[in-house]
């Protein structure tokens, strides 16, 4: 099928399988395709919210929906199929599933993926100048990554990362102080060398089941702008590969290559598996008071020789194989994928930046 023929069914699967509801908002992605979800006061809904309560989950909230290119046939772009990924091989032949498959008549391909995850942490020192790819937390979170670096209209300069690496899941206010490296990496507060940043704005992440998120994202004012260098990428890895971080990569398909360095992992290669999945269910908060979220539009990546991501990689810059920045790194699993080595999601990088009302930064005008 082509993308017009991948996306249809794609819609059709969750209106006639998931008895999801389209959901009308006003997106900064323009001519983005709808989002569904189980809208309040519909059986779908009732469901999840019972299944919640009741400290379980709904099988529909661990099957997600993409977009991905026939294995078969990698050499032509227009031969889609929809990939379905569930989080447990029981799914497997559930009824959605099932329905799925008939919907687009044997054109879907299944990946277990095992369960989502925020990705956070064992490794890290103190980087100066900041670079991206290098630790970093709000004083009480663990750890994650340095995306990139941004500039506000008021020509404020800061750092992008995730919401629960620099805002403490939706917990933190403007103001609070951003540590590198993080307090897993023996980040203090207490300490003025540490200090780094405050956090100037993010986006909620939203846990009603109805609830569409596109991101998890946040803004951290830099207190020294000229203490960072917003044209290298992690102050050990010696990457073969040039970095093209001025230029934004808006057209990506699966089995695009693409790179990131992390905070645990460092510089990883992988493959982009699907483009424009839906109904990511991804545990945000751990513990007796677990809480999930459901993220759609994400891009889904598998690591080619070893994991792409893990825990402490959240908030990295994922860029093409050229080096153009393409999304931000926030959620995985510890398996499924190609080759078994987690599947990593990440918010498209525009969406990000549109989201936190900034440009990229890659330096001062002329340097």
């Amino acid at each position: 099928m082509n993308l017009d023929g991948a996306v249809n069914a794609k819609a059709e699967v969750f209106l006639r399988a998931f008895k999801y509801s389209e959901v009308v908002t006003a997106s900064t992605d323009i001519g983005a395709q709808p989002t569904f979800s189980p809208q309040p006061g519909t059986a779908a809904y009732a469901d999840i919210v019972k299944a919640r309560r009741g400290g379980e989950f709904d099988p529909k909230e661990k099957i997600a929906v993409g977009v991905l290119r026939r294995s078969d046939n990698n050499d032509r772009p227009s031969d889609l199929k929809l990939g379905l990924f569930v989080q447990h091989k029981k799914l497997l032949h559930h009824p959605v599933v099932e329905a799925a498959q008939r919907i687009a008549k044997g054109e879907a391909k299944i990946i277990v993926t095992g369960r989502v995850r925020r990705q956070v942490a064992a490794r890290a020192d103190l980087c100066r100048p900041l670079l991206m790819g290098e630790s970093v937390g709000h004083h009480r979170v663990t750890a994650g990554t340095i995306g990139c670096f941004g500039i506000d209209g008021n020509g404020d300069v800061g750092m992008v990362s995730n919401n629960h690496v620099l805002a403490h899941t939706n917990r933190a206010k403007p103001g609070d102080v951003i540590v590198q490296p993080g307090r897993l990496d023996h980040g203090d507060a207490a300490d003025a060398t540490h200090r780094i940043a405050k956090l100037r704005a993010f986006v909620p992440i939203d846990f009603d089941p109805s609830a569409s998120n596109l991101v998890d994202c946040a803004f951290a004012l830099l207190d020294d702008p000229m203490n960072c260098d917003a044209r290298r990428v992690g102050h050990d890895s010696i990457d073969p590969h040039r970095w093209n971080l001025g230029v934004i990569e808006d057209l990506i398909l699966d089995q695009v290559p693409v790179k990131k360095v992390g905070r645990t992992t460092r510089l990883t290669e992988g493959l982009v598996e699907a483009i424009d999945v839906d109904n990511v269910r991804v545990q945000m908060i751990s513990g007796a008071r677990s809480k999930y979220a459901i993220f759609n539009r994400q891009m889904a990546i598998s690591g080619t020789q070893r994991p792409f991501s893990k825990g402490g990689d959240s908030g990295s810059l994922i860029c093409t194989a050229e080096g153009r920045p393409v999304a931000l790194l926030f959620a995985g699993t510890e398996t499924g994928g190609r080759n078994g080595f987690g599947i990593t999601y990440a918010n498209p990088i525009r969406t990000v930046l549109d989201a936190l009302d900034i440009d990229l930064y890659t330096g001062p005008a002329g340097a």
